[in-house]
């Protein structure tokens, strides 16, 4: 039992307000951004993953979370790298 690491886990709100931030973010990359050749499962599990790392247990914030990912996904697929990313 030593060697298991217990990750904090999310509660019933943040879990929500992950996905309205992803429902969101969809919306938003889908109608304002080239997915360079991904199909959109693709980049949607890419972006459901991103929030997953980003967002932090206990301390969920639509607004934060939703900046954050943005940033990050717009600025790969602007760059091409989300390719990279998805493989």
């Amino acid at each position: 039992m030593d060697s298991l690491h217990r990750h904090p886990a999310f509660d019933p709100l943040d879990l929500e307000i992950i996905d309205l931030v992803y429902e969101a973010a969809c919306v938003h990359l889908a109608s304002n951004h080239p997915h360079h050749g991904l199909a959109q499962e693709e980049w949607q599990l890419m972006l459901r993953k991103r929030l997953f790392a980003l967002a932090e247990p206990g301390r969920v914030d639509f607004d934060a979370l939703w900046e954050r990912a943005l940033g990050t996904m717009t600025e790969l697929m602007a760059s091409g790298r989300i390719s990279e990313r998805a493989a």
